[in-house]
């Protein structure tokens, strides 16, 4: 069996009811947020390239679904953060505008976004006076 995933509901009805308009038999199950939907492999090419292309559809409305939840809940609330943990354990909060957060990951990963805090928050506990450069030619 194939396996195709959708994120929302509303794709992942259409995707069934056309695979059904098909006379695809397929069997779909729910896990948390994932729909998934089972097909049989020993298809024909031309139907597995229908298929294949339903599913980009679909997989494109999701994607639109996506965004536009995510648009909607950016505008009830229109904050975004980092947390910073401090080298004594302590936590803060830093608000930060979430247009400029979108477009950081839109460059970089979430991860290096971490490192280039925690970088931020070690300079600011342990101020360095010196350049890398410098401290570099004195070692």
């Amino acid at each position: 069996m194939l396996e195709y995933v959708l994120f929302d509901k509303k794709p992942f009805q259409l995707f069934v009811d056309w695979l059904k308009e098909q006379g695809v038999a397929c069997e779909t199950e729910i896990e948390g947020d994932s729909y998934l939907i089972h097909v049989p492999e020993d298809l024909d090419d031309e139907l597995m390239d229908a298929i294949e292309e339903k599913y980009d559809v679909c997989m494109d409305m999701n994607q639109e679904l996506l965004e536009a939840s995510v648009y909607d809940a950016r505008d009830e609330y229109n904050m975004s953060g980092l947390i910073v943990t401090l080298k004594d354990g302590s936590v803060s909060h830093a608000d930060v505008d979430p247009d400029l957060i979108n477009r950081l990951l839109t460059v970089i990963s979430a991860d290096e976004l971490g490192e280039l805090v925690t970088a931020i928050a070690d300079a600011v506990e342990n101020p360095q006076p010196k350049s890398f450069c410098q401290r570099q030619r004195e070692e």
